[in-house]
Parts: C-alpha cells; sequence; structure tokens
C-alpha cells in the first residue's frame, strides 16, 4: 500500500493535472452531477450503496461527497462487484453474455477487491464494505444477514439486463423515501435501460435527468 510520502505527493499531482487537460467536459459535468444527486439526500437515514464498482472511481467520488459534506462515520458504503472481469451470464439472455464479452475484451478487468481497498485505505476512506463475486447472489446473501439495511442512496451500474432487474427488485423496497437512485447506464446502454423501464412500469417513479449532463439519470423514492 502506497502512502502520500512527497514524492507520491508529486506523482499524484501530475496525474491530476493530466485529467483535467485531457479530459472530455463530460466528465467533469458528470462529477458535478453526481456530487448534486448526492446532496439530495443529506439528512435522510439510511446507507449508501453501489452495485457496480469497475475501477473504483464513482465510488472514489462518493465516499468523497460523504465525507465533505458529513463524516465517515454518517453512513457505511456498501459496493458490489464481481472485482476482476466482468462476469458472463450464464441466463437466456443473449444480448447481456454479448455485452460482457465485448466489455471484457475491450475495456479489461476491473480493479481486484484488494487493490481497491488499499487504495482506499491509502486515501484514508474509512466505514466502508466491499462485497466480492455475483451480484445474482452476493447481494440476497448480504440482505438476508443484514435485514436491517435501508438505503439513502443507490448507484447502479451493471450494464446488464438481468442483473439491474434484479438490483431493483432486490433494493428498491429498503430505499428510504426521498432516497435517490442513481443510473449510470440508463438510455446508454440497452440492457440496464430496458430493464430500468420494465422495473418502473410496476412501480412508481420517474427516470429523470439533471440539466448540466445526460450522465447520469436517477430516480427519486417517492
Amino acid at each position: 500500500m502506497e502512502t502520500f510520502s512527497p514524492e507520491n505527493e508529486k506523482k499524484s499531482y501530475h496525474a491530476e493535472n493530466a485529467f483535467y487537460l485531457t479530459c472530455e467536459q463530460r466528465r467533469i459535468k458528470k462529477i458535478l452531477a453526481q456530487y448534486e444527486l448526492y446532496k439530495m439526500t443529506l439528512g435522510l437515514p439510511g446507507q449508501i450503496v453501489e452495485c457496480g464498482v469497475y475501477k473504483g472511481c464513482s465510488l472514489i467520488r462518493i465516499c468523497a461527497f460523504r465525507d465533505a459534506l458529513g463524516a465517515s462515520e454518517s453512513r457505511k458504503v456498501i459496493a458490489f462487484d464481481a472485482f476482476g472481469d466482468f462476469p458472463i451470464p450464464s441466463g437466456v439472455n443473449s444480448n447481456d453474455r454479448d455485452f460482457a464479452n465485448k466489455f471484457n475484451a475491450g475495456a479489461g478487468p476491473g480493479l481486484e477487491k484488494n487493490e481497491l481497498e488499499n487504495i482506499l485505505a491509502a486515501k484514508r476512506v474509512t466505514n466502508f464494505e466491499l462485497v466480492k463475486g455475483d451480484i445474482l447472489e452476493t447481494l440476497p446473501a448480504y440482505l438476508k444477514d443484514h435485514p436491517e439495511l435501508r438505503i439513502a442512496f443507490l448507484h447502479i451500474d451493471v450494464d446488464l439486463c438481468q442483473v439491474t432487474g434484479s438490483v431493483l427488485a432486490n433494493l428498491f423496497d429498503l430505499v428510504v423515501r426521498g432516497g435517490v437512485i442513481m443510473l449510470d447506464d440508463y438510455a446508454l446502454v440497452d440492457g440496464a435501460t430496458r430493464a430500468v423501464d420494465d422495473f418502473f412500469r410496476a412501480h412508481r417513479g420517474c427516470v429523470k435527468k439533471l440539466e448540466l449532463a445526460h450522465v447520469p439519470c436517477f430516480v427519486v423514492k417517492e
């Protein structure tokens, strides 16, 4: 685990400069949109849950929002992911399988659990839990062990139709009134979009977006 030595601070400074000098404006807008959505949950009871971590960028931002606007002990961050290669679905949805295969071939694997734990520790982030494995299995098992879980802020970024639908089916009722469901893939990824549309045909909720950015979309629990 690297610490914030002068040498590492210098590396961090150059990396930060490179990000702002090379990133597209949409990346900055996405950060601002995520921040605005998180602010909407201030004062609500419940934890932060992220389904779909990949390289950990959104997770690190959300932890930073939590700690900047409150404190690490104010809410636990619980994140579910395979932590590694994108899982290839075994179900009948061929579109999901095709997407997963293309993702693995193009974007490559996400961070391993221990890698992200070390990064968060080096950044002095506390009060978090990373749950490794197939979300279709780990999420129901976690809820069975934690019936007290209530959610103020839910981030869904799992791309696939089956997994998105399963996350909503398992967690929607646990989101408190006024809580925010942030949707990274809506209107961008076919499988996730169809799952969200299908779910909210049967449940109260309107998918919206902020004016400042196309991504993410969101639902406020009524």
